[in-house]
């Protein structure tokens, strides 16, 4: 008997046959723990194996190969097994080549897409009147809402009137924190002031109508003088001073103002708390491919219309004109564009708040008139509590800030009507 009868022999005992099925039926389960986390996206939680997708698939791949040999390798010839080696090795090329013509076309793909960025995307949803998703567990997402401005990325929700927190929140018809809704035209004896600013002059953790905004305007309004005074509170959190400019130029200066106001924090040089993220599509860390099958909640993260908090980010993933916008030059940047829009629009600017050397230097440079609190308003005057110089100051804190800017603009001359506004004084 030669050598391949002794071969199909041993193959065709009994006990050898059993051992082929036990492998065919490995593979088969091998292969429906590849298909299961196919089906789920991710691990299969009730099944410990079906996990590791990449394992499971060669545990597959492999009984299935043990099966075959175990059924069929006697009746093989040295020749045969020289085919089958060579069809094996053209077969895992063409898989090869197959899985990375499919891995470039999904990045090339979601580069189109992303490339087109979320902003075009997110004015679709909004025309369907689709909810538009914040990737976030900050509560500020729950009162705020991507823009379609890229420059903005994000403003308050316009018509709220919520519980915030341990606070009521109300916004008016644009998305300002404040109940009232001015027309465009402005008043023939008015003034207008245009508050631009982050948490501290949007009134975090501080009841409707306490933020200082809202105080100077009831005390401009409590004047007896023919003057009708109007304040615009733009303020919204997490802004740095380059959204703060942008959302002036975008929305306040249809108001026609007479004084912007800027609500400095030192915080403005970092990004601002959500940002739109800027995925790497051709990182070689991942396999996108492989999210999209067996991964994909982390598929859907990188391909969906995102809006995070900051924390999350590096500054590499953030969009370039974000980035810009950061640190000392970003500021300066901010302050050259409000500069220029103030003589272009005739309006006059203060810089209010809590300010360090660095931006009072920027100040100084630009010719920006500025009311540094820290300064001016000495901390041991007030009860602790009020916590005037800190970014989220309490209902004293904010009465004594709105106090004082009510002084500074009085001394300016800048609360009379612009036929009579006195020139804004030399520092």
């Amino acid at each position: 008997m030669n050598n391949r009868s002794r071969i199909g022999s041993l193959l065709a005992w009994w006990p050898v046959q059993a051992m082929a099925w036990f492998f065919f039926l490995v593979g088969v389960v091998w292969a429906g723990f590849v298909g299961l986390i196919i089906y789920k996206g991710g691990t299969w939680a009730h099944i410990v194996f079906a996990s590791r997708p990449i394992r499971d698939s060669v545990v597959s791949i492999a009984a299935f190969m043990i099966w075959h040999a175990l059924r069929h390798a006697g009746r093989y010839t040295a020749r045969d097994w020289g085919r089958m080696t060579a069809r094996a090795v053209m077969l895992a090329l063409s898989l090869g080549v197959s899985l990375l013509a499919a891995e470039i076309g999904l990045r090339v793909w979601l580069a189109r897409t992303q490339t087109r960025n979320s902003i075009e995307s997110l004015r679709r949803l909004r025309a369907k009147g689709e909810p538009i998703p914040v990737y976030t567990t900050h509560p500020l997402a729950i009162i705020v809402q991507p823009s379609d401005n890229l420059r903005l990325i994000y403003d308050l929700l316009p018509s709220l009137d919520i519980d915030f927190g341990h606070t009521r929140v109300r916004t008016n018809k644009l998305g300002m924190r404040q109940d009232l809704d001015y027309p465009l035209a402005h008043p023939a004896r008015g003034v207008r002031i245009v508050g631009i600013g982050d948490s501290g002059m949007f009134g975090w953790n501080v009841e409707q109508g306490e933020e200082y905004l809202s105080v100077l305007r009831s005390n401009l309004t409590a004047r007896t003088n023919g003057v009708l005074y109007e304040v615009f509170n733009l303020g919204v959190p997490g802004y740095n001073t380059q959204l703060e400019v942008e959302s002036l130029r975008s929305k306040g200066l249809a108001f026609q103002p007479d004084v912007v106001v800027v609500g400095w924090c030192e915080n403005d040089y970092s990004l601002p708390i959500f940002v739109l993220q800027k995925q790497d599509f051709r990182r070689r860390d991942l396999s996108f491919l492989y999210c999209m099958l067996f991964d994909r909640s982390t598929f859907d993260d990188i391909a969906q219309i995102k809006m995070r908090n900051l924390r999350e980010f590096e500054r590499d993933k953030v969009i370039e004109s974000v980035v810009s916008g950061t640190e000392r030059e970003g500021v300066r940047r901010a302050f050259l564009e409000l500069k220029a829009l103030g003589e272009k629009h005739g309006f006059h600017i203060l810089v209010f708040g809590p300010m360090g050397e660095v931006v009072r230097g920027l100040c100084r440079e630009i010719g920006l008139p500025y009311f540094n609190t820290v300064e001016k308003i000495p901390e041991k005057k007030y009860p602790e509590e009020y916590a005037i110089h800190f970014m989220h100051p309490r209902p004293g804190g904010h009465r004594v800030l709105a106090e004082h800017m009510e002084r500074e603009l009085d001394a300016r001359g800048w609360l009379s009507p612009r036929e009579t506004a006195a020139a804004p004084p030399a520092r």
